[in-house]
């Protein structure tokens, strides 16, 4: 069974990092004036005003774009940004030193994720897996800059490690790149940046579009991304909003769990507050709300939305996956 794991910013999240948005721009408060571009004051501004629209601070920079009137204004703007996340995230990056017992219960949830499927789950995805046959053969896309992973796993610099005889770690894949590097932020296609006189100009498109910015750097990286998602027989999805500025990747996933009855879903559902120990009738109705939001999210026309499609799709609520 070839298994995908998508692993986005509650990932890290999870470890105790200080690693979304709201906490960056907690960061950029630190910064001295001085030494402040004025898009970046403005930005800063603009956060103050509207933290809704700045929760996803990749979709609200299309939005953004509309206060530059040049492409040296927005290439200059966008490394100091940029610079001053990888800043922000190497601290939190550098701090993060998982202790042995984190990275023994780590390794127990990321062979055996399914284990936290509910009770009557569990003999529906194992009468799915037991129409793939082999071992079990792991990779991930990782939609962070971080290698918070690959500490988890204790790996060098070779991304690879075999889990006794029937089940390896094959590819970590950082789509966006990886601190002290070049790392991608920007928005899915040309339709989220808000400038008209910018939109459509390739040297922006070079910063702005995720998948152009791969290519203009002469990465493969997205390239092995599809192929992953095109085999995998199973994608786990954690830590991931399903935010549209990664719409290609949600698509493309509704593609293959259309054309492919041997490919299932899991995806793990953070709501702390939604569900307490005593009103977990309330379960159900989250389960449908987050079914109807991944088919949305993966542009999968209600049309083609059948029970036995439905049925390929598991969701794990509040469990304690990767935390001690």
């Amino acid at each position: 069974m070839n298994v995908l794991y998508i692993l986005g910013n509650g990932f890290d999240k999870a470890q105790g990092m200080k690693t979304s948005y709201p906490e960056f721009y907690e960061y950029l408060k630190t910064i001295d004036p001085s030494k402040e571009s004025s898009l970046l004051k403005k930005m800063k501004q603009e956060i103050k005003a509207d933290t809704a629209l700045w929760s996803d601070m990749e979709e609200a920079l299309g939005k953004f774009t509309e206060s530059i009137t040049s492409i040296q204004e927005f290439e200059d703007f966008y490394y100091e940004l940029s610079n001053h996340l990888q800043d922000h995230l190497n601290n939190e990056n550098n701090h993060f030193t998982p202790s042995d017992k984190l990275k023994t219960k780590f390794q127990n949830d990321f062979l055996a994720i399914s284990k936290y499927l509910g009770d009557l789950d569990k003999p529906r995805f194992t009468s799915f897996s037991n129409t793939i046959s082999g071992g079990k053969d792991i990779s991930v896309i990782s939609l962070n800059y971080t290698n918070t992973l690959e500490k988890l796993l204790s790996l060098g610099s070779n991304n690879s490690k075999s889990f006794g005889s029937s089940q390896t770690l094959s590819n970590i894949i950082h789509v966006h790149g990886i601190l002290n590097d070049s790392i991608i932020l920007g928005v899915n296609d040309s339709s989220q940046i808000a400038n008209n006189d910018l939109r459509d100009d390739d040297d922006i498109k070079d910063f702005m579009i995720k998948l152009q910015s791969n290519q203009c750097m002469k990465s493969t990286r997205h390239l092995k991304c599809s192929e992953l998602i095109a085999n995998a027989h199973c994608i786990i999805l954690h830590g991931v909003s399903l935010g549209d500025t990664d719409a290609h990747w949600w698509k493309l996933i509704g593609e293959q769990l259309i054309r492919r009855k041997s490919l299932c879903i899991i995806q793990h559902v953070y709501a702390p507050k939604a569900i307490e120990p005593t009103k977990k009738h309330l379960m159900g109705r989250i389960e449908r709300q987050q079914q109807n939001l991944l088919l949305q999210k993966m542009r999968i026309d209600k049309k083609d939305v059948s029970d036995e499609l439905k049925n390929r799709l598991f969701f794990i609520v509040n469990a304690p996956i990767f935390t001690v």
